[in-house]
């Protein structure tokens, strides 16, 4: 097998499959905020989650595509994660790229919508007005830092980079057995 051949078809997979899932995750999250607000199910950090959970699965399809069609069916540990990390660094630029457009279109108004729902949920709990003060303060300070570019770009990548890498881990323990999920021609 080429090594030219090899790199290119890693490369390849990392792209593809890892701005895919990091398109997919955010134009969801995206369209469940604009049609149905951030306090719904949509704008839930469950959903979130299990969106992307769901959606970083191809983290293992493109692993098993790389091993079966680039690497003759043979993959070791180490090269599954790399590829699995590499996929994750490309669904998390995905990630930030379109969510970075959805604030710019939206003219940042995700973050003063956020810690206004915040805000509310902790008066509606009834807090005295001395630690309602304070958490005014706190989501004044959070507005503060998320207007910053070098606060809110690492913190936007590092909410699926972590779940990414939990999948690689699983996809590249599983995968470099060739005989487990081998596939059939």
């Amino acid at each position: 097998m080429n090594t030219t051949s090899s790199q290119f078809g890693f490369w390849k997979t990392a792209a593809v499959y890892g701005g895919l899932a990091g398109f997919i995750i955010i134009l969801t999250m995206v369209t469940g905020f604009a049609t149905f607000g951030l306090d719904s199910w949509a704008g839930s950090q469950i959903f979130g989650f299990l969106l992307m959970f769901f959606v970083l699965s191809l983290v293992f399809f493109g692993m098993k595509q790389f091993r079966d069609f680039d690497q003759g069916g043979v993959m070791r540990f180490s090269q599954g994660l790399l590829l699995g990390i590499a996929m994750s660094v490309f669904a998390g630029t995905a990630y930030v790229i379109v969510w970075e457009m959805y604030l710019a279109a939206t003219d940042y108004a995700f973050i003063i919508q956020y810690t206004e729902q915040l805000i509310a949920q902790q008066k509606s709990k009834g807090i005295s007005a001395e630690a309602l003060s304070n958490f005014i303060a706190e989501m004044d300070v959070m507005k503060d830092n998320y207007a910053q570019p070098s606060f809110r770009l690492p913190l936007t990548f590092l909410e699926i980079f972590p779940m990414g890498f939990i999948v690689t881990l699983i996809s590249a323990t599983t995968l470099h057995n060739p005989k487990l999920w081998a596939r059939k021609d």
